[in-house]
């Protein structure tokens, strides 16, 4: 192993340690780097650890020639230490929606995962990145799972997902990087108020902690820690969840754990992000009645012979109207 990691104590050691302790891999994996100093440090640390890991990056060309040349300098750091480099674009110029923006880079990972072997991907959010994705799960109405917020490990589809930077702040972020001798790039948009995340980020976090005044990023992460806990709790207390669940013994169970079934069940299938109100429909399948199917936007679930079925079929989202 590489391991040029600090000599004395400080951000960069912090840093230092959280990724050792996720443990490297030496073998296939991959991490994505924006340019920014999240990403560029993370990237950094895999590589003094004596990983060798592949270089996501995707320009999702909301900034013309300066998210070009975001590629280039990626490509340029990564040649510097041996690395190999996977650059992917959006098809369309202009800004989107920070969602569409997220589908597109998965979109963009999960091609890369595919072709290139890669079964691990380590990313660079940190702990205000949590405190930012809480909050607006919060105003989104999300229930316990969206507060929780991201995980130090999960799965998506077939890649492990790795942040191991979620207990260090943005600004040890960049001080890690000044004291390991790293640049990096700017991304302006991030500093905008066009997008939800950047209006938390820079307005709503920081009117919070004034008129609060305590560590109100803190405090968030600090409840999705718990949450997190929570969560792990209700996936073992659910179990297995079989292809074609049996309404039948899920009725006799708590509300809370049918709603957590149910959403298990639905991200299984591929069905990700069903709020309550779908959450809600499906339940009444459980009940009997004549109310036997509840629509999705893609698909349908199906209530036959006292199981629950997944039909994959393009159909109008569910309406109150619909119940």
């Amino acid at each position: 192993m590489r391991q040029k990691g600090p000599k004395g104590k400080g951000a960069w050691e912090k840093v230092f340690r959280a990724v050792g302790e996720a443990k490297p891999r030496l073998g296939k994996v991959a991490v994505g780097v924006s340019g920014g100093a999240d990403s560029v440090v993370l990237a950094e640390a895999l590589w003094r650890w004596g990983a060798r890991p592949m270089v996501w990056h995707f320009d999702h060309r909301w900034r013309g020639r300066k998210g070009a040349a975001d590629a280039r300098w990626v490509k340029a750091w990564a040649k510097k230490r041996g690395l190999k480099v996977v650059l992917g674009r959006a098809k369309k110029e202009g800004r989107t929606g920070e969602g569409e923006a997220r589908d597109l880079r998965w979109d963009f990972f999960s091609r890369a995962a595919k072709s290139s072997g890669v079964k691990q991907l380590w990313l660079a959010h940190q702990a205000d990145d949590q405190a930012e994705t809480v909050l607006m799960q919060l105003l989104r109405g999300a229930g316990p799972d969206g507060l929780a917020g991201m995980s130090m490990r999960a799965s998506r589809g077939r890649i492990e997902v790795v942040r191991p930077l979620l207990g260090v702040g943005r600004e040890e972020v960049r001080k890690a990087a000044t004291e390991a001798g790293l640049s990096w790039r700017e991304d302006k948009t991030n500093m905008d108020q066009k997008g939800w995340r950047s209006r938390i980020r820079n307005s709503v976090l920081p009117y919070l902690a004034k008129k609060y005044g305590r560590d109100v990023r803190g405090a968030l992460c600090r409840a999705a820690e718990i949450l997190a806990g929570e969560k792990e709790y209700w996936e073992k207390e659910v179990g297995r969840l079989v292809g074609h669940p049996d309404v039948r013994d899920w009725r006799q169970k708590p509300v809370a754990w049918q709603r957590r079934a149910i959403r298990g069940w639905l991200v299984r299938l591929g069905q990700r992000g069903a709020n309550l109100f779908e959450i809600e429909g499906v339940r009444k399948l459980l009940e009997g009645g004549k109310t036997a199917c509840w629509q999705f936007k893609g698909g349908r679930v199906e209530r036959s012979g006292n199981k629950l079925f997944w039909r994959r079929e393009m159909g109008r989202i569910a309406k109150a109207g619909n119940r």
